[in-house]
């Protein structure tokens, strides 16, 4: 981070501070002018079900974890999951810049899987960066590292588990309205609570509508949620939780792709504006629906001996579009040459996932025994086509209409079905103050492409150590292993023997700090990760490939939040990430960076709010956020520059209300968030304001 960038820093904090959320302010009649009975400072999470399946606390995971509560969703004014990750250590959001039709997401330098409540989210090619809707969340977890243990089949950087909002009989409801840059307008609820006099039947309804363009003309983002879900808890012993998703993305395609020359590099034409639309008005449609439903049962057997099923089915369906898109310049460094893409997508996902829990001792050791069984099948039917034969377009005068009528035409397909069997078994041990977690799982998985089967099948184990100091220290060392499977297979010339799964393995060691307050969270973790049997071009065949590769990361992590008064809290993250490639076929790719992945990457933010007086209840907010510079493509002749901005917020509550307006990237800095190539260069966020009214009660 430039001098100037952290003297600007310090300058926003000392100002004003920004806060990830604050609780809601509730005054009464008779205290109209203070807040001193409420508690306004952000909530620090404490525990986790991700990391380890069970019920157990942060800073006993031997693990980097990072937690986005509803309240940082909310009181950050986020739009998106790209957007909760720009304050996560190790995590980053939007490296394309803004797309309404997706999430681009890195963990420690890789793609991370994404679940939702603990099961797989879709993976096909065009609903496997599905947008999930983040008011619909009541936290995001984002696990960091080679977890394949508990979760089977998955990339070395890590998981990213979105959890839904469950009914809760003492649940605050809540409506709010926004509106916003580029005309957004958004209506959401969120209700529910007992359905009986004797609380045992429990619901919550959940939704969402919004209507807006976008800062790139001709596109909109339209997005409708609605997710009602039920409980029933006849005992203390049994728990059904029944929920139901449904989702829709209405937008467009037609940003991004631009060539450098005119956006990273200068053009004799001018600068390529990040208002261009690159598509044609009438087609690049982009509307995709999902649907959802599953349920949680719990069942306590009694003598701590917990059984729990968890299942959902999803289908998710792409319309059939056809995209006009370009691909850099026809020759003048003006207009630019573009192709269509055809395309079509339903994929279904169905996953289940048992298992049972046991607490008991040994002697001086405490056990937490877990042994389960899960399940997970995905139908992906994918149809696609090109066509070479679309008219250019001007990017500095564009002229559209001279492609009417666009009609889909698909030229291929892939039908594809993933079948994933596992098992594991975990067990933490505790005695006196060290904590002992070890855990092994094995994998067997088969998929089917268009008629040819492959199978795979893998082992993954994970130790860690922890110890638990009585003042809220905890340091811990962990190794853990990933798989992930590669479809395909070699030259026909080698025998044509399908890819083995590429593998992944893990060394961390850390430090986290939360004592018994609970005021303070603060981790700071170092790590290395190596990925072995990647694919790279194949040197004697160039049109296969061959796993040869190894791809290895290794990095410094610190993040932590401070509620240092009732009213003021502070949150900050800072990375370091060293990655490269370290085996490969191309000599002249050793040493390379992974593309999209910053060296250094920083965040800091915090939050002031007056509890007494005439202005109580009235708080302010700033932030800001760094980003170094990185290559965007494997050769690294690709470099984007790093760039620094800044977040503020400025809300006030009152009764049951809550007013709010945030705005990102405060400056309107225009920067290059990535460059693939010479011809697809990608704008960074843009200034966005959102003003929100909540009522709540």
């Amino acid at each position: 981070m430039t001098c100037t960038a952290l003297r600007s820093l310090s300058l926003a904090i000392a100002a004003v501070l920004a806060t990830p959320g604050l609780a809601l302010a509730q005054s009464t009649a008779d205290d109209a002018t203070t807040l001193d009975a409420v508690q306004v400072q952000a909530p620090i999470p404490k525990d986790t079900g991700t990391a380890t399946k069970t019920a157990t606390s942060l800073k006993e995971i031997p693990q980097s974890i990072s937690v986005v509560t509803s309240r940082d969703l909310q009181d950050r004014g986020l739009h998106a999951v790209d957007e909760a990750m720009w304050y996560v250590a190790g995590a980053s959001g939007g490296v394309y810049g803004l797309d309404t039709r997706s999430e681009w997401l890195l963990v420690r330098g890789f793609q991370p899987a994404r679940y939702l409540d603990g099961l797989a989210l879709p993976t096909g090619t065009w609903s496997g960066q599905t947008r999930i809707e983040p008011y619909g969340m009541e936290r995001i977890e984002v696990l960091k590292g080679p977890s394949s243990v508990n979760y089977g089949a998955m990339p070395p950087g890590g998981l990213v588990n979105y959890v839904t909002k469950r009914p809760d009989a003492d649940m605050a409801k809540e409506v709010e309205v926004q509106v916003g840059s580029d005309d957004m307008k958004q209506v959401a609820f969120d209700i529910g609570g007992a359905l009986n006099d004797s609380g045992t039947l429990l619901y919550r309804l959940t939704g969402l509508a919004r209507n807006s363009d976008n800062v790139v003309d001709y596109i909109h983002d339209d997005r409708y949620y609605f997710a009602p879900a039920l409980t029933w808890k006849p005992d203390e012993a049994n728990e059904l939780t029944v929920l139901a998703r449904w989702q829709k993305a209405d937008t467009k395609n037609g940003a991004g792709f631009l060539p450098a020359v005119g956006t990273l590099l200068p053009n004799p034409n001018g600068q390529i504006k990040p208002s261009l639309y690159t598509g044609e008005p009438d087609s690049n449609d982009y509307v995709k629906t999902i649907a959802a439903i599953g349920y949680d049962f719990r069942h306590d057997f009694g003598g701590d001996t917990v059984f729990k099923q968890n299942v959902r089915f999803e289908d998710s369906k792409v319309d059939p579009t056809v995209m006009v898109l370009p691909f850099g310049y026809l020759g003048d460094n003006r207009t630019l040459y573009r192709y269509t893409w055809s395309i079509k997508e339903d994929a279904k996902t169905f996953g289940i996932d048992n298992n049972m829990q046991w607490r008991f001792k040994t002697g001086a050791a405490e056990h937490t025994v877990l042994a389960g069984v899960d399940y997970r099948r995905l139908e992906t039917d994918y149809h696609y086509g090109f066509g070479f034969n679309a008219t250019g377009l001007d990017a500095f005068n564009p002229v559209y209409g001279t492609m009417p009528g666009l009609v889909p035409t698909f030229t291929g397909s892939t039908a594809q079905t993933t079948g994933q069997l596992g098992v594991y078994l975990q067990d933490q041990i505790k005695i006196d103050n060290w904590l002992l977690t070890i855990g092994g799982r094995q994998d067997w998985v088969g998929t089917d492409t268009n008629g040819s089967h492959q199978s795979d099948d893998k082992f993954s184990g994970r130790v860690g150590v922890t110890y638990l100091f009585d003042n809220g220290i905890a340091p811990y060392a962990s190794w853990g292993q990933s798989f992930e499977v590669v479809g395909g297979t070699e030259a026909p010339q080698r025998g044509g023997k399908a890819f083995d799964p590429t593998t992944g393995e893990q060394v961390e060691v850390g430090v986290k700090y939360q004592p018994a307050s609970g005021n303070v969270l603060f981790t700071a973790a170092a790590y290395e990760i190596r990925q072995n049997n990647v694919a790279v071009i194949d040197p004697d065949y160039l049109s296969y490939t061959i796993q040869q590769g190894q791809y290895r990361s290794r990095g410094v992590e610190l993040e932590g939040r401070w509620n240092i008064a009732r009213n003021l809290s502070l949150y900050g993250a800072y990375a370091y990430i060293d990655s490269e490639v370290t085996r490969t076929t191309d000599p002249t790719m050793l040493g390379k960076q992974i593309p999209l992945q910053p060296e250094h990457s920083a965040s800091l933010g915090g939050d002031f709010t007056l509890t007494t007086g005439a202005l109580s209840g009235l708080g302010f907010g700033a932030g800001v956020r760094y980003v170094g510079d990185h290559y965007g493509d494997a050769a690294n002749a690709w470099q984007a520059p790093s760039h620094t901005l800044f977040d503020a917020s400025v809300h006030y509550d009152i009764s049951d209300w809550r007013f709010q307006v945030n705005v990102q990237n405060l400056s309107d800095k225009e920067y290059i968030s990535t460059c693939n190539s010479a011809d697809w260069c990608y704008y960074g966020y843009p200034r966005t304001v959102t003003a929100t009214v909540r009522y709540a009660w």
